[in-house]
């Protein structure tokens, strides 16, 4: 059940990472696109943290 939910988290940021490229490829907006991937990152990472590591 936890890699359905990690995949399913993945899925959501999915788009988000693509468009932290569109930014930094077709705006040439380097920063907004850094703060989007950090964004996308930390939506990952803390709900997959407590999946795997708060919870038995």
């Amino acid at each position: 059940m936890k890699i359905v939910l990690v995949i399913f988290i993945l899925g959501v940021n999915y788009y988000t990472f693509t468009y932290a490229i569109s930014l930094w490829k077709d705006d040439h907006n380097k920063l907004a696109a850094c703060g989007v991937a950090v964004l996308a990152l930390l939506a990952i990472g803390s709900p997959v943290f407590i999946l795997f590591f708060r919870y038995p």
